[in-house]
């Protein structure tokens, strides 16, 4: 008996010093997050997500439990506001609470109180990117030491995760299949709208498949390459050359390209484009990227309405980031050339 009771004393032992070591080297602080990107202004967006009585529109966890009843507070769509939740057994109950809002993100505190107890801290947040809205999803869980050491048995990343891009992904539906028509008349209304003559050009670049996610950093990556290896012979603005934009993989066949006098100097990473003289529909976006969803609707609208078909879509950034700060005063020629 003092054998088994002196071998259980060293199990215990051994336990409690792999606990205490596991929580040593495990985080107090898990961090997953998601995102996505939608064709669609980020106002839109960023009012779905900003305001609780939107989240039916979306949430994962609502449409998970049809039957959730929800108690809201406060004014929606600021601080101080939010709702409890009570529902079945697969989403418990609990309260989200906006504790900090900015216009493009909003901070909530996350309590769970069934079937357990715990605290997060979320964020959501909607920002320009190329031309789309990047809508992310922040959930932060923090356990205590030695709770932490749970973090090396739950793959919350893997747990929440889906769930995540799940609600982005909800959001990225009803945007796109509810909003992104009507605005467009408005936007860039149809007489702005010409059939001209593209007179095609030589252009210095780089082309790759890229990520939505990544385009922004390829282009400012690629921009600074360009500028400083091909200075002497750039002649015009940075220009987007798109030949695919896949819904599916989330990805675009695109260059970031420079035109050029001629084809002598040789850049590292680089190649050279030539791009014939093309008919093509034309547009003049002025302001924001963020319109940029909504001029291409406009463009796409107008070609089908005509039975015309594209080759190649062009953004040519006559002003931009990178001369002026104001992006009320961009202007981006948007072609596309005609099959």
């Amino acid at each position: 008996m003092k054998k088994f009771i002196n071998f259980m004393l060293v199990v215990v032992a051994i336990f409690v010093i792999a606990l205490l070591t596991l929580a040593i080297i495990e985080p107090k602080d898990v961090v997953v997050t998601r995102s996505v990107l939608i064709k669609a202004p980020k106002e839109a967006v960023f009012e779905q997500m900003s305001h609780f009585k939107n989240w039916p529109n979306w949430s994962p966890w609502n449409r998970m439990d049809s039957s959730m009843k929800m108690t809201y507070y406060g004014t929606d769509g600021q601080p101080g506001s939010g709702y409890k939740w009570d529902g079945s057994k697969k989403t418990g109950a609990g309260e989200m609470r906006n504790t900090a809002v900015d216009g493009t993100q909003m901070d909530f505190d996350i309590t769970y109180t069934e079937p357990y107890t715990d605290e997060a801290k979320s964020m959501l947040k909607a920002t320009d990117s190329a031309g789309s809205t990047r809508a992310t999803w922040t959930i932060t869980m923090h356990k205590p030491f030695p709770l932490n050491a749970m973090n090396a048995f739950i793959d919350l990343d893997k747990l929440l995760g889906g769930d995540l891009l799940d609600g982005l992904n909800n959001i990225k539906t009803f945007i796109e299949g509810k909003s992104a028509p009507a605005p467009v008349a408005a936007a860039v209304p149809v007489e702005g709208i010409s059939e001209v003559q593209y007179a095609g050009g030589t252009f210095i670049g780089v082309r790759q498949v890229v990520k939505w996610s990544e385009m922004d950093r390829f282009t400012n990556a690629n921009r600074v390459m360009l500028t400083q290896g091909a200075a002497a012979k750039i002649n015009g603005k940075i220009a987007g050359l798109y030949y695919t934009w896949d819904t599916v993989s989330q990805t675009s066949d695109m260059a970031v390209v420079f035109p050029v006098t001629d084809t002598m100097l040789k850049v590292k990473g680089a190649a050279y484009i030539t791009v014939a003289p093309a008919k093509a529909v034309m547009a003049v976006q002025k302001g924001s990227y963020s319109k940029s969803m909504e001029t291409h609707g406009a463009i796409e609208k107008y070609m089908v309405a005509r039975g015309e078909k594209y080759s190649l879509v062009i953004e040519d950034y006559e002003v931009g980031p990178p001369q002026e700060p104001d992006s009320n005063k961009w202007v981006t020629n948007v072609y596309y050339l005609l099959k």
